[in-house]
């Protein structure tokens, strides 16, 4: 039996993290993410919980928020992990991005407004940030 594709989620909706624009792109692409499991990190809002909570009710997706990293045999979450993706305001500070590339997970960050140093990464990615159906293409193509 294959192993199911994780895909991790910055679970953060605050004044940088725009967590709820991402579930709003799982809606989107939930044929093509029924083969993975979506897990959810750093989670801190009511809001995303129940979000999280309606998406897998919804979709019928494996969504969720892991209450204990024991469930990964005491390692990272983002081992193995086949994408890790964010939206933010304008930073991609307070994310695990030195963990991923650790574990060597292929990035999905968008940015809502750029840095006078934007990468052309961060430019190709500034329309999915505000677009959650497009969003949802990036996260497919990275995942293949």
């Amino acid at each position: 039996m294959s192993r199911k594709r994780r895909v991790i989620i910055d679970g953060l909706e605050d004044k940088q993290g725009r967590s709820l624009l991402v579930i709003s792109a799982l809606y989107h692409c939930r044929s093509e993410l029924s083969d993975a499991e979506i897990r959810f990190v750093d989670v801190s809002s009511g809001e995303v919980r129940g979000a999280v909570d309606l998406l897998r009710w919804e979709t019928g997706l494996d969504v969720r928020i892991p209450a204990d990293p024991s469930e990964y045999g005491g390692g990272s979450i983002f081992e193995d992990a086949s994408l890790y993706a964010a939206i933010r305001l304008n930073s991609l500070d307070g994310l695990h991005v030195a963990e991923a590339k650790f574990f060597k997970v292929p990035l999905l960050l968008a940015l809502q407004f750029l840095p006078r140093s934007a990468t052309s990464e961060q430019l190709v990615l500034l329309q999915p940030a505000h677009d959650p159906a497009l969003f949802a293409q990036y996260l497919i193509e990275r995942m293949r």
